[in-house]
């Protein structure tokens, strides 16, 4: 049997504005398991087709899928990661093809090991969306001096998640913003390892505001990051 790819939702609305929203599920989930998240952002953009992509690798620990290996460590665990990119970034350019809607419409949300794939997506030179969304994301290495980030970058963490702490995103924020990177940070107020409908609608506020605000291409705009009541 072939390997599932990704699983793609159509749209709510055929006569709404067309968007591409890309999934990327935390380690040891699914595309299945997390298809209520992208039912909820879809709510939202009623035009836009979802598609949750499946994890490289069985987990080790789960079971479900990884992105990539996190007994790896150092250059190794760093390696396994821009593969992992590689192999998402093609998937999302066969989805533009086969949809016909570009990078300027399309919005790459991951979530855990699944938001440091699309942090680091948006570090790569043709990265093949306009807006990326991390939930509990990290870095899987600090920000060079000399990087241009492309798309906006919007970071979402809970107050309280101890899997992944929200100083990692505070950390991204500090290296996006030296680099002129158009960054918001937001600190979701009780929020934990999970992406709830609070988390929900802070991604999706976050979209429809950089939407909204006709930024085309990167622009030089910083939002300090706070937190949501």
């Amino acid at each position: 049997m072939s390997q599932q790819l990704w699983l793609e939702l159509p749209p709510h609305d055929p006569a709404a504005r067309p968007r591409l929203l890309v999934f990327l599920h935390g380690a040891g989930s699914s595309p299945e398991a997390f298809a209520p998240v992208a039912i909820a952002w879809q709510l939202k953009f009623t035009g836009a087709t979802a598609a949750i992509l499946q994890g490289l690798q069985p987990s080790p620990h789960h079971a479900g899928r990884d992105w990539f290996d996190t007994r790896q460590r150092g250059d190794a665990r760093v390696r396994h990661i821009d593969h992992a990119v590689q192999q998402v970034a093609g998937r999302i350019l066969q989805l533009q093809q086969s949809t016909g809607i570009d990078a300027r419409d399309t919005c790459v949300i991951g979530f855990s090991q699944g938001a440091t794939v699309a942090l680091e997506l948006a570090r790569t030179p043709t990265v093949p969306a306009s807006v990326v969304v991390s939930y509990a994301g990290r870095l899987a290495r600090p920000i060079r001096d000399d990087e241009r980030i492309a798309p906006t970058v919007h970071l979402i963490h809970g107050e309280f998640d101890s899997v992944v702490p929200p100083v990692f995103s505070q950390q991204a924020l500090r290296g996006l913003r030296a680099v002129g990177a158009d960054t918001t940070l937001d600190v979701v107020e009780n929020g934990s390892h999970s992406i709830g409908q609070d988390m929900v609608i802070v991604g999706t506020t976050r979209l429809l505001q950089t939407i909204f605000r006709g930024r085309r291409p990167r622009a030089a705009r910083t939002s300090p990051g706070h937190t949501l009541h």
